[in-house]
């Protein structure tokens, strides 16, 4: 017999899996006899980049200060930095060959702005990974002084590691 076993664990992760029972022990009802892998929910990188920016102007638009608008290539520039730290397992402005934001930005054409800035998070959050983040940014008067800085455009990008982590970049830009 086949049941949905879902699952609510004690720090509020939710996890659906098809098991069958076998006696006291539990396999997985599609591969066979080995132990059931019990995969956690997570938000779509899309949705969670949506998200934050929604958050982000929220914050501006709370102190009197106009939103950011989303930049499409800014958003590219932060989800492969994303993709970078969640494959090659790093968390930092600069990549492990010592390009930083603005190197990352050059190829891409972007050559002349006024200013550049980025934001970077990392969290295990499965529930609210959105306002985990954007509260630590909030709590930090570097990433807080990003937020509410003088850009004009934005982009965010994220991914999720092979252990479940969220990497969020955000790029902020003012031509």
């Amino acid at each position: 017999m086949i049941r949905h076993v879902l699952s609510l664990a004690v720090f509020g992760g939710i996890a659906l899996s098809p098991v069958g029972f076998t006696g006291s022990s539990l396999c997985s009802a599609t591969a066979g006899p080995r132990p059931a892998l019990l995969e956690w929910v997570r938000f779509p990188p899309t949705h969670v980049e949506v998200w934050v920016f929604e958050e982000i102007n929220r914050e501006r638009v709370r102190r009197g200060m106009r939103p950011l608008v989303w930049d499409e290539l800014l958003a590219e520039i932060a989800r492969e930095h994303s993709r970078d730290m969640a494959a090659r397992q790093f968390f930092g402005h600069i990549t492990p060959e010592g390009r930083d934001v603005e190197a990352r930005l050059r190829p891409r054409g972007i050559t002349r702005y006024r200013m550049v800035a980025e934001n970077l998070a990392l969290t295990f959050d499965p529930i609210s990974p959105v306002s985990t983040t954007i509260h630590q940014w909030m709590m930090s008067p570097g990433h807080k002084r990003n937020i509410l800085g003088p850009f004009r455009y934005t982009g965010v990008g994220v991914a999720i590691s092979a252990r479940g982590a969220y990497y969020i970049t955000q790029v902020f830009l003012d031509r």
